[in-house]
């Protein structure tokens, strides 16, 4: 099944726009030579990119629907035109090698005269003076300070990419005719790529088309292939991979209601609250940082704010927690007890004290479960990274372990945060 956003891209033959397609050269011949027969997910990319009416294209595809070597297709062929600039980011290192090989053995198949070809930076200049250039989410910044005509977001759910590209790169998205592709198999519901996905069904996104494809679009996937799929994989987790189903994540630890639990709160009054706030504390992971209000008629949890952020000294967060001491007037800061120093630090360098959290795992997951459950917890819609961690965060699938434990990823230092906030609250209140 392939599910397209827009009427005006079909998926069963490659589209016609003359000289207002994207991709200047015809694609047809290239493919050819190749010995390839676009597949209809790959026709319908290829149309989406070459319409003229849309600059943005996501495309949620499943596994083997090959969509890294379409990506790669595409974008070596706008390089073909002079002076073409082109990005192709990947989630990490490993992730980028994979493409600077592939734009290598394209350009190898090809004898393409290449006066660049830099391994360390993964940049590779052909002598008509465009450049493919491979970059990784995490090393945003090496990518910026040029205009791009394409970039494609590989593989864009597996990292929260959102900052990268709504900061760093549309500026260089700086042409009339600039586009971008954000290509992936689902990875849960509430993250930037399905947020971005679902602007192409928008009227208020109209430069804006989703396509979403299964497994049943690749002729040479077999029924034994997808039998042997369903024997070995969950329900949830075949249904991510091979129908690319924008599904909750497989073991996750708090079930919820994205429609009861997100709200606009800008507008919300506090006066009467109590506010208080947790944090977890990290380096290389991110220091997570929620502001809650407890409202006592309502019984109620309201998640006013957060802060998250990585590989930053204390003076930077600091800075940060105390603009939200300030704007929220908040009353308590439970921190992880393991946390010492970064406490002490906080106390008697910038005057933020802070309690030690209750870190009881299990029984704090179970009391935070029970209010999220009951719909008594409301998230301001702009709190993305809380819910990303109420969708995403999941339990270690490990069956060696002898005891249940959250799985350490993305979403979990915010969820710690949580944890640390909602639990301690809970138990302590009563003692203030």
């Amino acid at each position: 099944m392939i599910e397209i956003s827009r009427k005006d891209i079909v998926d069963d033959y490659l589209m016609d726009f003359n000289e207002e397609r994207f991709i200047k050269l015809p694609i047809e011949g290239y493919m050819d030579l190749l010995g390839i027969k676009p597949n209809t997910t790959q026709t319908a990319i290829i149309n989406a990119i070459n319409n003229p009416k849309y600059r943005f294209i996501s495309a949620a595809v499943a596994r083997r629907q090959g969509k890294t070597y379409i990506a790669n297709i595409i974008g070596q062929l706008v390089c073909l035109v002079p002076g073409c600039n082109v990005l192709l980011m990947s989630p990490n290192y490993a992730l980028s090698q994979i493409s600077f090989d592939l734009q290598r053995n394209l350009i190898k198949h090809f004898d393409l005269e290449v006066v660049k070809d830099n391994a360390k930076d993964k940049v590779i200049e052909l002598s008509n003076g465009s450049t493919i250039r491979m970059g990784s989410i995490n090393q945003v910044d090496s990518t910026v300070g040029r205009s791009y005509d394409l970039i494609i977001f590989d593989e864009a759910a597996l990292v929260d990419g959102r900052d990268a590209f709504n900061i760093a790169l549309r500026p260089t998205l700086d042409k009339e005719n600039s586009k971008a592709l954000f290509i992936s198999t689902p990875r849960g519901r509430n993250n930037w790529f399905s947020e971005f996905w679902s602007r192409g069904f928008s009227d208020d996104y109209s430069e804006w088309a989703s396509i979403r494809a299964t497994y049943h679009e690749n002729p040479r996937i077999s029924e034994e292939d997808i039998a042997e799929a369903k024997k070995t994989m969950s329900e949830a987790e075949f249904n991510q991979e091979y129908l690319a189903d924008f599904n909750t994540y497989e073991g996750q630890v708090w079930g919820f209601d994205l429609a009861k639990c997100q709200q606009d709160l800008s507008e919300i009054e506090t006066a009467g609250m109590d506010i208080f706030a947790g944090m977890d504390v990290g380096f290389k992971d991110p220091t997570a940082f929620c502001v809650i209000g407890y409202d006592w008629d309502k019984e109620a949890f309201y998640l006013l704010d957060e802060y998250f952020d990585s590989e930053k000294t204390t003076e930077e967060h600091a800075a940060k927690i105390r603009d939200k001491i300030h704007k929220w007037n908040i009353d308590y800061i439970f921190i992880d007890s393991a946390a010492q120093q970064t406490r002490f630090d906080l106390a008697q360098n910038y005057d933020i004290s802070t309690i030690n959290a209750k870190k009881s795992v299990l029984d704090g997951i179970g009391y935070v479960a029970g209010i999220v459950e009951n719909d008594k917890l409301i998230v301001d819609q702009k709190c993305k990274e809380t819910l990303i961690c109420l969708d995403q965060y999941q339990w270690d699938p490990n069956p060696n372990l002898l005891r249940e434990k959250p799985k350490h990823n993305h979403a979990s230092h915010m969820a710690d945060a949580l944890r640390y906030a909602l639990y301690s609250f809970e138990t302590s209140a009563t003692t203030f």
